[in-house]
């Protein structure tokens, strides 16, 4: 069982950011989760007490911390103090049992932070009207993403998860960062290139917590369906083509007369 009460430690969160959902995830596996302020917009006033004056922000007594994977492994390890391990979901140990397997732990965090995090960033902000919709940009995102994942499909193949035999936080994190591709954006085609990253997604996705926080994965149905914004998009640049074609044609037909 996951304990009710909260610490004395206090997470300010941005609603709308990439890894809020992931981070609030994380500390519901925790004895003693923090208490989490969702902030509509960066408040100056919390802010300044950050020393890098971003946020994620993490105020643990009279100290803060700064960054979504230094903030998760700052509460993991705290709640190993508190409690003999962390109790979770099909006995997942979020960073390993000793100090070689949180270093693969960590390899994975990192490289899903920083390679495909930033394609996501692109892509969800164009799919849901965050961002000016390019269809060049969008699917060089899409293509981008795909072959990162096609490469942690092959490690995967004789590979369970990702660094372990069992979940552990770096599967949590590539399904979180997948998550709406998976729902929105992926074709069957798509997917059939990656049967392995999408088994581990699945078997986090169906996790109790993971949906209590994400809701349930629904595998995209329509060809290429995207929300409706990025549909006006493409109808409109179709639209823009076949009017130049027309023009053009007009013109060729005005030349041959």
């Amino acid at each position: 069982m996951v304990s009710l009460e909260t610490s004395n430690e206090v997470l300010f969160l941005l609603k709308d950011d990439i890894f809020t959902k992931f981070t609030i995830l994380t500390t519901k596996f925790l004895p003693l989760p923090p208490k989490i302020i969702l902030l509509d917009s960066p408040n100056k006033e919390i802010l300044s007490l950050s020393q890098t004056k971003t946020l994620p922000l993490l105020k643990s007594s009279d100290i803060f911390f700064s960054g979504t994977i230094p903030i998760i492994k700052y509460l993991i390890h705290s709640s190993k103090d508190i409690s003999d391990g962390i109790n979770m979901d099909n006995r997942v140990i979020l960073l390993g049992k000793n100090e070689k397997e949180e270093a693969r732990v960590d390899m994975w965090l990192n490289f899903i932070f920083d390679k495909i995090y930033p394609i996501i960033g692109e892509i969800e902000s164009q799919l849901y009207g965050k961002k000016k919709f390019d269809i060049r940009r969008f699917e060089y995102a899409e293509n981008d993403l795909l072959e990162i994942l096609v490469d942690i499909n092959q490690y995967l193949e004789l590979n369970p998860f990702l660094t372990a035999n069992h979940v552990q936080l770096s599967d949590i994190f590539l399904t979180a960062a997948i998550f709406n591709c998976y729902n929105d954006i992926f074709t069957q085609n798509e997917l059939n290139l990656i049967p392995n990253v999408i088994r581990v997604f699945k078997f986090v996705a169906n996790m109790r917590l993971f949906k209590e926080i994400f809701g349930k994965a629904i595998q995209c149905k329509k060809v290429k369906k995207h929300l409706p914004y990025v549909e006006k998009k493409k109808e409109e640049k179709r639209d823009d083509n076949k009017h130049e074609n027309n023009k053009k044609e007009k013109k060729k037909n005005k030349g041959n007369k």
